[in-house]
């Protein structure tokens, strides 16, 4: 994989459900549940015109930014 994303914008890059959980370091069944209850990481839903269910995608931005606001930083303590 990373040699087929090398050179392009992060911004540009879509990944599947299972990437985005092996990123994330959870199930692909916990995407699917958070999804559900309209938590979670933001995703993209690819529905062609007429169809009731799409290809969930994850951008590799939303998934860093997602981390990074979840990501909880210890106070030090001034001695």
């Amino acid at each position: 994989m990373k040699d087929l994303i090398a050179g392009y914008p992060m911004e540009k890059i879509l990944v599947d459900e299972h990437a985005a959980a092996r990123v994330l370091a959870v199930s692909v069944q916990t995407l699917r549940n958070d999804r559900t209850r309209g938590r979670g990481c933001p995703y993209v839903n690819l529905r062609k015109s007429g169809q009731s269910r799409g290809s969930i995608r994850y951008r590799m931005t939303d998934i860093q930014e997602w981390i990074k606001s979840h990501t909880i930083r210890p106070e030090v303590e001034n001695g």
